[in-house]
């Protein structure tokens, strides 16, 4: 019998549909496009209302560049770093507009937190925007790898600090027209689509976070306080350059400003109807 020849052009598919997979895996399902019927959100429908918005970790990345984009929307907004001394990109959007201070906010630090929360005390805040995170270094959180102390002080910053930040700011956030607390999560916290096994701890503190922010938006529902989830989709940051390593796996990756803008569009259009909903920077809603 003739065994049937597959042609080269097809061959190429073939490979070019596995390389796809495997850079949406190591990006935790990024680069999965959603069917048009499971988007929510559609950038046409942004209004102009502005407010005030608290940003955490605004010093670099996609927090850097959604405080520029919220100052250019003419919003007031209070911009935190660990070390605003050298968050030098930070300072000069502060020099350029005169409704962003920048603020010295470690978000593991309960005193830091209390403080700034008593300075603004009685300001309504629209927006509480918890972006701070940290990824961990992943060759110590891999199975037969794995540093505790890392595991610590990544589920410390990236579940224990926007739970910090949702308490010390509740009542801003219900002062304000908009009442809206926003957690960046991650598709990397989606049980559902997780394949590999790298970067655990990221993950296991991105499914926390969900689970935490999901309890939080039923705690504050009376108040008509809505809590959204949104994953910022696999950015240009050093963060996921990190997270990539030395995979070579050659992905396209959004920049930090496009990312920025998907984001806050999904924020503007995250009705109270959402809330507690896993939601991509398209609008898509993220499995569990």
């Amino acid at each position: 019998m003739k065994t049937k020849r597959i042609p080269a052009f097809s061959n190429w598919l073939i490979l070019l549909a596995l390389f796809a997979l495997v850079g949406e895996a190591l990006a935790g399902g990024h680069g999965r496009a959603p069917r048009p019927e499971d988007i929510l959100m559609d950038p046409a429908k942004r209004t102009d209302i502005t407010g005030t918005v608290l940003i955490t970790g605004a010093n670099r990345g996609i927090g850097l560049e959604m405080a520029r984009n919220y100052a250019k929307r003419g919003w007031t907004v209070i911009a935190t770093a660990r070390k605003p001394e050298k968050a030098a990109d930070l300072n000069a959007i502060a020099a350029e507009y005169d409704k962003v201070a920048v603020e010295q906010l470690d978000v593991l630090n309960q005193e830091q937190v209390d403080a700034l929360a008593a300075k603004y005390k009685g300001k309504p805040i629209d927006v509480l925007l918890n972006n701070a995170a940290i990824l961990g270094a992943p060759d110590q959180q891999k199975f037969g790898t794995y540093d505790f102390d890392l595991l610590q002080r990544v589920m410390n910053t990236n579940v224990a600090g926007p739970l910090r930040m949702a308490e010390a700011f509740a009542d801003n956030v219900v002062a304000s027209e908009q009442k809206k607390i926003v957690a960046i999560t991650s598709v990397q916290g989606s049980i559902t689509l997780i394949r590999g096994d790298t970067i655990q701890f990221y993950n296991a503190s991105k499914s926390a976070l969900n689970m935490s922010m999901r309890a939080v938006a039923n705690a504050v529902k009376k108040q008509g306080v809505t809590v959204a989830l949104i994953s910022p989709g696999a950015v240009n940051t050093d963060m996921m350059r990190e997270a990539l390593g030395n995979s070579n796996v050659r992905m396209r990756l959004l920049t930090p400003a496009d990312s920025a803008e998907a984001v806050i569009n999904v924020i503007d259009q995250y009705g109270f109807d959402m809330s507690g909903t896993f939601m991509d920077h398209r609008g898509a809603k993220i499995p569990w």
